[in-house]
């Protein structure tokens, strides 16, 4: 993938900075969007002079989730199709990648956008900065590795929670729930996670990459099972008419 459309790459001094620019679409993901992130990632862990990867969103949001304008509601969207050889192959990129990836979550954080945020190793927000699960109001389940992330990182009460329900969570609140490594003043956020990235770069790249491995191992659940279980149900929930008037519905009341 020679040039991007959706999406900034920067290398400076062993550290990569990658983030989603569409501003204008609150950083909402197209499948384009997903397979330039997945390329990026893979390009810096190919290139040895890299020691850290930086991921965040251009503007104030970190990610709305998937652009449903892209969704036709008089058709029936093969969102399994979308999971299995866009979204999926992204967490599975960033979780097999041999460099920490610090995500730097800068605003609303919403749908996949989590589930690609909890895929990184370190997370930090603004204080400004909130999640959200909006699945369930959408006639669909969460994908993108939000019911294995959050299931194992919560708990399985406050997981449903925060899924079936679809509550915004502040960035304080999932400070306490464990969600995140930090929370910062809006102004400290690219300077603390810079930080992060570059004490990072300063340290063995191998026992980076064996640490990773060796949590992800750890886990209960694998992410391949979890994920393909996701697009399953997913491409299910996609194929009925109360997700394709819960699209219509939000595109009527976007344009209103």
């Amino acid at each position: 993938m020679s040039g991007y459309e959706d999406i900034t790459y920067s290398a400076e001094n062993g550290r990569v900075r990658i983030a989603v620019n569409r501003p204008e679409k609150l950083n909402a993901y197209r499948n384009e969007t997903a397979d330039e992130l997945r390329d990026a990632v893979v390009r810096a862990g190919k290139d040895g002079r890299v020691r850290s990867i930086l991921l965040t969103g251009e503007g104030r949001a970190f990610g709305a989730g998937y652009d449903l304008a892209t969704v036709d509601p008089n058709e029936t969207p093969a969102l399994d199709d979308v999971l299995q050889r866009h979204f999926n192959p992204l967490v599975i990129a960033m979780r097999q990648s041999r460099l920490p990836i610090v995500a730097a979550v800068n605003g609303p954080c919403a749908g996949a956008a989590v589930g690609i945020t909890l895929a990184a190793d370190i997370v930090i927000a603004a204080r400004s900065a909130y999640f959200y699960e909006p699945f369930v109001g959408l006639a669909l389940v969460p994908d993108a590795g939000n019911t294995l992330f959050l299931s194992r990182m919560l708990g399985r009460v406050r997981a449903s929670g925060m899924m079936l329900l679809g509550d915004r969570i502040p960035a304080e609140k999932a400070l306490s729930w464990g969600l995140l490594w930090d929370v910062v003043d809006d102004a400290e956020l690219t300077p603390a996670a810079e930080a992060i990235c570059a004490r990072l770069a300063r340290l063995d790249a191998a026992a980076l990459a064996g640490t990773k491995h060796l949590i992800d191992r750890a886990a209960e659940f694998g992410i391949d099972e979890q994920l393909a279980l996701e697009r399953d149900r997913q491409g299910e929930a996609g194929r009925t008419p109360a997700m394709r008037a819960q699209i219509a519905a939000f595109l009527a009341k976007r344009k209103g």
